[in-house]
């Protein structure tokens, strides 16, 4: 997203912040401040928002019981854990 407002804005093109919030449907606040940063601060912060999921200890053992008993419910899934 980030690479698109810049080059929007930037290049040839030269849109105006308005311009591109309509063009993407973000608000024009969004684009200000995407503007406002640099492309490694944002990527950085986006990648950061990666966490740990509460089934990442489980996801083995959920895939073992999957491939065994293809037609087991999420119900019975989430009993033998």
């Amino acid at each position: 997203m980030i690479h698109k407002i810049k080059a929007l804005h930037d290049d040839g093109q030269g849109l105006s912040i308005r311009a591109i919030g309509q063009e993407l449907g973000i608000s024009r606040n969004t684009v200000r401040k995407y503007l406002r940063q640099d492309v490694a601060t944002i990527e950085a912060a986006q990648s950061s928002r990666e966490r740990e999921k509460k089934l990442d200890a489980h996801r083995d053992y959920i895939v073992h019981l999957l491939r065994t008993f293809p037609r087991l419910s999420s119900v019975k899934v989430a009993r033998k854990l």
